[in-house]
């Protein structure tokens, strides 16, 4: 498996929303409508496309994952942050467990952080997002 991880194109997008559709199909906390918030945060003011990754299995040529980072303002009594949300990482069932996602994750990491953005935000697996320096909100009050 040969998977490369690039900026998702305007012309990726019907693709991209299936791809979404198929990797939550089955999964146990879904509501089954990712596909729909993906296609939303992109008609928004909070869309950053450099943010908008797929994985592409370059030995057929077909994108097998997406991940997005859209824009957020955390806010307290005092203060206004603007932060990142991760939101949602998806992959095909058939390349699930295989590190796809990891790619995915670990490259827009790094390009929220060329993007001079200093957090981002994930509400996900306990167990699995820790992994990439995600750590609990409670951490930081």
């Amino acid at each position: 498996m040969n998977i490369i991880i690039k900026q998702e194109q305007v012309k990726d997008y019907k693709i991209t929303e299936k791809v979404v559709k198929c990797a939550f199909a089955n999964a146990e906390h879904s509501d089954k409508n990712e596909h729909n918030l993906v296609c939303r945060i992109r008609n928004s003011n909070v869309f950053i496309p450099k943010l908008s990754l797929v994985a592409m299995d370059n030995d057929d040529n077909r994108i097998v994952g997406h991940i997005l980072l859209s824009k957020i303002r955390i806010k307290n009594d005092v203060q206004v942050v603007e932060s990142l949300a991760l939101a949602p990482v998806s992959v095909l069932p058939e390349y699930q467990n295989q590190g796809v996602g990891k790619l995915l994750i670990s490259e827009a990491l790094k390009k929220a952080k060329e993007l001079r953005f200093h957090s981002v935000v994930v509400l996900g697996h306990p167990e699995y997002y820790p992994k990439f320096g995600f750590k609990k909100a409670s951490t930081w009050v």
